[in-house]
């Protein structure tokens, strides 16, 4: 097995993330200059939130997927 490097991660890592985005991705924002920004990295998509999933973690709730 390759040695890891922690700060860049094994080469079966970087291609398996880049296979993944491959279609693009959909990216969770709070407002128009965030999503603005989405669009010009390359999002498919955005879904405009009143709060991101990290911010409700960061401040002591608990984020969840609704049941598709």
């Amino acid at each position: 097995m390759s040695e890891t490097n922690r700060s860049t991660g094994t080469q079966l890592v970087k291609r398996g993330l880049a296979e993944m985005l491959k279609g693009g991705v959909i990216m969770d924002v709070v407002d128009a200059g965030q999503a603005r920004i989405a669009e010009d990295a390359g999002a498919t998509a955005v879904m405009a939130l009143e709060r991101v999933p990290s911010d409700i973690r960061r401040d002591g709730g608990v984020a969840r997927m609704s049941d598709p």
